[in-house]
């Protein structure tokens, strides 16, 4: 936060140590908005501003900015007869000009701008006097996420010497914590009437082909790659200028925010420690379980010097988002495990260096498939050390046959297990396993549940409206007959059926009955009318059933997205289909707002996050625990341009009202009341409760049910 910096009231570049390029380190790295007017526009007048600008993205940091434009004297005779058209010509001109004369840490400010206005959180005016001369003023506002504020002031030029040591320079600032307010709301309405062009004696014209150019000529670039490149430049500017900015070296691990670690994560570490390095963190999707194990490995490498880091996921999705972030905290020789890399002859060369005496630093990313391989196994076993940690990710993948008897062998004692839902549905027995392997029992090393996430703002609240699907005549027929013919494997003392292979089977077709309801289509077509009503049909996720349907042996998901394109032509729609290698870019448009729903089945439960999402439609149910779990999860992750969340929720039933078959009563009640279970964990933390338990009144009545005695039981 701002106010957490020793802000001074005045920066100069001589005879104090605290020198301007401190000062928009702190500001950037700790800011969530920035208004800024900096008048020229040059090589000379950006490059200070790429210290702080790669941590300011990462805090999700919109911009707003006003520039001069890029005209030579003589032009100013005929600004005021100019085109938009011709203005742009020679703002083009003279960003070609310029673009030819940049510096590395120049070319890094447009990196970062280039990212913003990709991400659409960057707004530029460019400013022109009627009268000829250039805007001179170069000030600005920051605010952090709690609305804290600085303003800066000042004639100095934004460029290194300026800022440095070979001009005396320097900027005054006021903060509003203390005593600056009347200082920032006169900085604050002077940004205004230029950004929005509230002045006579100006111009103000929107930078679109400026903008699109600088996308041309910088593509913009992943948030990892742009802080290492800023960690480079902090590390040149602190050993030519003798100065220090961060207070770390760019070639050692650091967290990777300027906030540092939440308390929640640092306490997951003293727990950790506290039970020997070893324990399962049971974390909320969306909570920042990998940012809080890695700082695990930072404090451990705080202590020793060294970091030797196995990190086991179940998809290469996984593979690519670890490895971002594993970036993002600086730390090197990366490894990457799968079927598509060389990884037998890297690490065969790795362990030769350590058999040499060379020892390295490394992280090892590999998945379970690859985990188990018995070349890995022997070369890890042969790498592992006492400094040595392991992270599993999505751990409940632990409780497999083959990938818990690789654990068996595996030599590597620190350890930390990752799961929003440690427990294994329907596998007692593999819940138990994965916790002995990681020698840690409920309630675990580290908790943080959605509500504790929620409550503390660290996922987002939502409204969750339940749908019910009815079987129809046909249906009904089908899921009767299977329920009849279940009768004989059912236990009434234990309400549930036995271990038996055709019970099994039959189970799975009565499922199958549910799954292909031919009512979900009357019903996601009513909710899509309601979304429409309520103008809630962008940044729309539908959870689609996965196989074809039985009337017309096409997709599910395919019907069910043409159900939206023929009644709804307007809506933007589009599919995801596991495994589909469009798969990234769909998913970038969907973030960016050029797709408004998008249609997947099962690629989202693990791994892959698209924050932007503020509606979800589940019209796919399952029976996995996990699965809701983390579904949910992705949804409520926090957007700086969301504000709440939104969830429908489709539950297949027997139509109760088409015939009430007494012998079956019980069993129907034990399928009731598992989506009733499902049903009551959504419906717990949202804020429409009252509202849910109305929708479901009847059902719940015939079926003997009570949500909130559903709720105290998952409790």
């Amino acid at each position: 936060m701002l106010k957490d910096k020793k802000i001074q009231h005045i920066y100069s570049s001589s005879g104090t140590e605290f020198t301007p390029f401190h000062f928009f380190n702190d500001a950037l790295s700790n800011s969530v908005k920035f208004d800024l007017g900096l008048g020229f526009f040059s090589t000379a007048s950006i490059n200070v501003l790429s210290v702080g600008f790669a941590n300011f993205i990462i805090n999700g940091g919109k911009m707003r900015l006003y520039i001069n434009q890029f005209l030579s004297e003589e032009d100013y005779q005929v600004i005021a007869s100019s085109t938009t058209t011709e203005i742009d010509k020679r703002i083009l001109s003279d960003f070609y000009k310029l673009r030819e004369t940049l510096s590395h840490r120049d070319e890094h400010f447009f990196n970062c701008l280039s990212y913003l206005i990709s991400e659409n959180r960057v707004e530029i005016r460019i400013v022109i006097p009627k009268s000829g001369g250039i805007a001179h003023q170069k000030f600005g506002v920051f605010s952090d996420e709690e609305g804290n504020k600085i303003a800066f002031n000042g004639s100095l030029n934004f460029t290194a010497s300026a800022l440095l040591s070979k001009n005396i320079e320097a900027i005054s600032c006021a903060t509003s914590w203390g005593g600056g307010m009347a200082q920032i709301a006169e900085y604050k309405r002077l940004f205004e009437r230029f950004f929005n062009g509230n002045d006579d004696d100006i111009k103000v014209y929107r930078s679109n082909e400026f903008e699109k150019e600088l996308l041309k000529s910088f593509p913009p670039k992943e948030v990892d790659i742009l802080l290492r490149e800023e960690r480079e430049y902090i590390k040149t500017i602190s050993k030519r200028h003798d100065i220090i900015l961060n207070g770390t070296d760019a070639e050692t691990p650091c967290f990777p925010y300027a906030a540092g670690a939440f308390d929640y994560q640092i306490e997951a570490y003293r727990n950790w420690v506290k039970q020997d390095c070893n324990g399962i963190f049971a974390m909320a999707t969306g909570t920042g379980k990998t940012i809080t194990s890695l700082n695990c490995v930072l404090e451990e490498y705080k202590k020793y010097g060294v970091y030797r880091i196995l990190i086991l996921v179940p998809t290469i999705d996984l593979v690519h988002q670890w490895t971002k972030e594993v970036g993002l905290f600086n730390y090197k020789d990366i490894y990457i495990v799968n079927s598509g890399t060389n990884w037998r002859t890297e690490l065969s060369s790795l362990k030769e260096d350590f058999e040499w005496g060379i020892e390295h630093n490394y992280v090892i990313i590999s998945t379970y498939a690859s985990f188990v391989d018995v070349t890995f196994q022997r070369l890890v076993n042969a790498l592992c050390d006492d400094k040595m940690i392991l992270i599993a990710d999505e751990a409940h993948n632990v409780g497999a046959p083959r990938v818990k008897q690789a654990f068996a062998n595996l030599k590597i004692k620190k350890r930390i297990a990752l799961s929003a839902t440690p427990n294994r549905a329907f596998d007692e027995e593999g819940t138990q396993d994965i916790e002995k392997l990681f020698c840690d029992e409920p309630p675990y090393c580290y908790s943080f549940t959605m509500e504790q996430a929620i409550s503390s703002n660290r996922l987002m609240k939502y409204l969750y409206f339940p749908r019910i699907v009815y079987l129809d005549s046909d249906e009904m027929e089908m899921y009767q007959m299977y329920t009849r013919m279940l009768l004989r494997y059912y236990d009434s003392s234990t309400k549930s059926f036995k271990n038996n292979p055709e019970a099994k089977k039959l189970l799975m077709r009565r499922k199958n009955v549910l799954h292909k309801a031919q009512d979900k289509y009357r019903v996601f077509e009513s909710v899509m009318d309601e979304l429409v009503r309520k103008g809630l049909t962008r940044y729309c996720f539908v959870y689609a059933p996965e196989g074809f349907d039985p009337t017309d042996d096409k997709r599910i998901i395919e019907n069910m997205q043409k159900v939206v394109n023929e009644k709804y032509p307007l809506i933007r729609t589009n599919s995801l289909v596991g495994g589909e290698s469009r798969r990234k870019d769909k998913i970038r448009a969907f973030e960016e707002g050029h797709i408004d729903m998008l249609f997947a089945m099962k690629c989202l439960d693990e791994g892959v996050d698209v924050p932007r999402t503020e509606v979800g439609v589940f019209t796919s149910s399952t029976g996995n625990p996990r699965q809701f779990i983390q579904r949910r999860g992705r949804l409520l992750r926090k957007h700086k341009d969301k504000t709440f969340a939104t969830i429908y929720d489709l539950i297949v039933v027997p139509n109760f009202n088409y015939n009430r078959d007494k012998a079956t009563y019980d069993m129907e009640r034990s399928l009731v009341k598992g989506e009733l279970t499902r049903v009551a964990y959504f419906a717990s933390l949202a804020s429409n409760y009252n509202e849910i338990s109305v929708t479901l009144s009847e059902l719940a009545d015939y079926y003997e049910l009570e949500l909130s005695v559903l709720i105290s039981e998952l409790k």
